[in-house]
């Protein structure tokens, strides 16, 4: 029998917190623990039928090695499955079994009994190969949401609300001919949405049609179940996630399709040996940089940035000219505050394209469509969380631009020319005045959330800028 994602994800979330919670294991803690166990049974279940049978965990290791096991036993063998699992193995079957337990920590975080309780009444109790995907992705997705609290908030790490992953991904329209790629993947979510757009019409996906990358072990694991859970994809395939630091080297893969929401960090010095990037403090401003560059004529692109890109100087500015020179920068949407539950960024979203330099020497770009989804609008993830229907205006007026839509100007939605950004110093830090509205009456704790997202925007823009400013020479004393 099948369940609604949301019926899985309170079945396996009463157990933490009727039980876990009070031994102090974390919710990051928690969702790696069932992530752990949903591979093992989910394997154990596949290798047992009747046709395609596959298994990828070794013998001695599986779901039956655990199951039914109690107290040090169980602690004993929980620990010496983990760490063996996530081994290195040539095995090309093996790769995404080691992508999913890679440096899992082998010491039990819970009691045995919790671990056992677990187990025995809730994941034994159901087929999940059976489960529908759509069923998967929303359990998962819901695991992953109560997990994000505990994500590296200083490294950069947020989760993107899923009605913002889907709206970027309908407007890049990735096709079964294209080749995707996240170089910073996070829980994999923009992987998953492009996975199901693309094999929409039931067609089958190439090997490394769909690619993420991510320097965190903790998210590789998380980006590669969450695509397991959702696509269905066999546990014996390519590993969809690699762990690698997308900086450390140009992109040699050249995707057609590359969406990213790239870590939030203030100061991330560029790897050595990167002369074809503008050097810079700011992780965005890099990873901006190394996407475009590794995009090739007709690619296209959607990257999260910080409102400093849009008009800081220095760096900022050498790049930002950069980008409109060589590249079809189109559009840009203007995200409103309390999107992220982490806060503390105001954000953006820039849509471009790599074309051909023009014969005449003239821009790539020559106009940038700016969608004004800020003035007036504040969400919160509790109390107003984004929705899919907030986006569709967007991406209506967006369109679908390999068709030749014509688009139209809305009080929302308006043109800037190059030669005018020429004039603004490419200042594209631009908002259209009542875009939104008088907005409606809110309460004082939302205006109090707002509040404090702005002062945390505030900081982190200082933060960049003085990452970006040169040392002080020392003084002589008086």
């Amino acid at each position: 029998m099948t369940i609604s994602g949301r019926q899985l994800f309170d079945e396996l979330w009463s157990v933490y917190t009727q039980r876990m919670s009070s031994e102090r294991v974390s919710p990051l803690d928690y969702a790696e623990l069932v992530t752990y166990l949903l591979f093992l049974k989910i394997d154990d279940e596949r290798s047992q039928r009747r046709v395609n049978q596959v298994r990828v965990i070794p013998e001695g290791l599986g779901w039956q090695t655990l199951f039914r096991k109690t107290g040090q036993v169980l602690e004993n063998q929980f620990g010496f499955t983990v760490s063996e699992c996530g081994r290195h193995d040539p095995d090309p079957a093996s790769l995404i079994r080691q992508a999913i337990f890679e440096e899992a920590v082998p010491a039990l975080r819970c009691s045995p009994a919790a671990l056992s309780y677990l187990m025995t009444e809730v994941v034994s109790q159901r087929r999940w190969s059976d489960q529908r995907n759509e069923d998967l992705h929303d359990m998962y997705a819901l695991l992953m949401a109560e997990a994000s609290g505990w994500f590296k908030i200083a490294s950069g790490q947020t989760l993107t609300p899923w009605p913002l992953v889907s709206a970027v991904i309908d407007c890049l329209r990735p096709s079964s001919s294209d080749v995707v790629l996240d170089p910073a993947c996070g829980t994999g979510s923009f992987l998953v949405a492009a996975h199901q757009l693309m094999a929409k019409d039931g067609t089958k996906l190439e090997a490394g049609a769909v690619n993420g990358a991510d320097f965190d072990p903790i998210m590789c694991r998380f980006a590669t179940m969450n695509y397991l859970l959702s696509t269905g994809t066999p546990f014996d395939s390519a590993p969809p996630v690699k762990r690698r630091n997308s900086l450390a080297q140009p992109e040699t893969s050249r995707p057609s399709v590359v969406v990213c929401n790239p870590p939030f960090r203030s100061i991330a010095p560029l790897p050595e040996g990167r002369t074809d990037l503008t050097r810079s403090g700011s992780m965005q401003l890099n990873f901006l940089q190394h996407i475009a560059r590794g995009l090739p004529v007709s690619g296209r692109a959607a990257v999260f940035v910080p409102d400093n890109i849009l008009f800081g100087s220095g760096a900022n500015l050498t790049v930002r000219r950069w980008l409109l020179q060589e590249y079809d920068v189109h559009t840009l949407l203007r995200l409103p505050t309390g999107v992220f539950a982490s806060g503390g960024v105001r954000t953006n979203v820039i849509f471009f394209d790599a074309v051909r330099p023009r014969g005449d020497g003239a821009a790539a770009t020559s106009r940038v469509w700016i969608y004004d989804f800020r003035s007036g609008l504040h969400f919160a993830a509790r109390e107003r969380p984004l929705g899919r229907k907030d986006l569709d205006d967007f991406v209506a007026c967006y369109g679908h631009r390999a068709a030749g839509m014509t688009r139209v100007s809305t009080e929302k939605f308006r043109p800037v020319s190059y030669q005018q950004l020429d004039e603004r110093r490419f200042n594209v830090d631009i908002l259209w005045p009542n875009a939104n509205g008088p907005g409606e009456a809110r309460s004082p704790k939302s205006i109090a959330l707002e509040i404090a997202d702005e002062l945390h925007a505030a900081l982190a823009e200082f933060k960049t800028l003085a990452a970006e400013l040169p040392e002080d020479s020392p003084g002589e004393e008086p």
